[in-house]
């Protein structure tokens, strides 16, 4: 079920986004071609059922379309997906309440020994998507670009990558007129969140993140607050980028480039903070895994599932991955079907 807090911030994400537009021309721009290389999806015999998958709420905007498409060519499937942050969808695995976990992080070695210890295999991964994890601020701010250690000081508590001061203010960062005594309101995702996990390992070095950052719910929820907010900034995935809301360039230590979270610079791992989305499956290693299951991960990195990823801002993954991904899963059931291709609704 959904909060009704949720609600009330999906609703004003949306107003908001009506009003200011999805993003900037620049943006639209970071849209590249998908290669039709990439194996479409094939729709097979007898799919039908349930399926739960449980996780990331960075992913939730492609998770519930490929859910959606899935059972419109399976009236007989039945697909949940909850999308509250991906350490619910660890839970959720490791309870055997879901048969798949979105994670918008990568699982620590402890996370795999802890379901080693209840399966008595590994789970499987699945890479599914690319992202870059984005700095924002509002499209007011003038600020030319951040190193991750100016971001450790901004957001983490024990400035762990040596900066000997704390950043509190714009003028600490160089602003001026207006901005230099004004103080730097964070915002940033809660505990469950991968997102906040991923910023925490590659920014804050394992730190806690620092006492005053608003912690929301939802990676739209961060956005909407730097939107009201012009002395705001916060990170989220770059598929929630309004044009009211301005990427902030990064550098990965001082004295190098500021690099933008473009197309080329997320897909050659130039931009510092980009990272890849996860299905992690439930699989035994004898015997098949369910046909539910199968279909869900064969749509996610096929043509049509990787069109869906790259209609909602994010990125796809490289065409020989995707194609080795979709043989290993379509090998158990190749005979049961190949009749027609799939295609999404726009």
């Amino acid at each position: 079920m959904v909060r009704r807090t949720d609600r009330i911030v999906a609703i004003l994400a949306l107003l908001l986004i009506g009003l200011y537009g999805p993003a900037s021309p620049s943006f639209a721009q970071l849209k590249p071609p998908l290669d039709q290389k990439i194996q479409g999806y094939l729709l097979v015999k007898g799919v039908s059922g349930s399926l739960t998958v449980v996780g990331s709420d960075t992913m939730k905007p492609f998770t519930e379309i490929w859910a959606g498409e899935l059972q419109r060519f399976y009236p007989g499937l039945v697909i949940r997906v909850e999308s509250l942050g991906s350490e619910t969808g660890l839970s959720a695995l490791l309870e055997g309440k879901a048969q798949i976990a979105a994670m918008s992080r990568r699982m620590t070695s402890q996370e795999i020994s802890e379901f080693m210890r209840e399966f008595g295999y590994e789970p499987t991964e699945v890479p599914v998507a690319v992202d870059a994890l984005t700095v924002f601020v509002h499209r007011d701010n003038s600020i030319i670009g951040l190193t991750l250690q100016e971001l450790d000081s901004v957001f983490c508590a024990e400035r762990r990558r040596g900066l000997k001061y704390r950043i509190d203010t714009w003028g600490d960062l160089g602003l001026d007129t207006g901005w230099a005594d004004t103080p730097i309101h964070l915002y940033g995702r809660d505990g469950r969140s991968g997102t906040a996990a991923f910023f925490r390992e590659h920014v804050c070095e394992g730190a806690d993140f620092h006492p005053t950052m608003t912690k929301s719910a939802g990676s739209a929820s961060v956005v909407v607050d730097i939107m009201k907010d012009r002395y705001g900034i916060g990170f989220s995935g770059i598929g929630y980028r309004t044009s009211a809301v301005r990427p902030v360039p990064l550098a990965s230590a001082s004295g190098m480039r500021y690099v933008e979270p473009t197309i080329q610079s997320i897909m050659d791992g130039s931009y510092p903070l980009r990272r890849t989305l996860y299905l992690y499956v439930n699989r035994p290693p004898k015997g098949p895994a369910s046909p539910a299951v199968v279909e869900f991960v064969k749509f996610a990195v096929s043509l049509q599932g990787q069109q869906v990823v790259l209609n909602h801002g994010y990125f796809p993954l490289a065409t020989e991955e995707l194609n080795r991904t979709m043989t290993v899963w379509s090998a158990p059931f190749r005979a049961a079907s190949a009749e027609n291709p799939a295609t999404p609704r726009k």
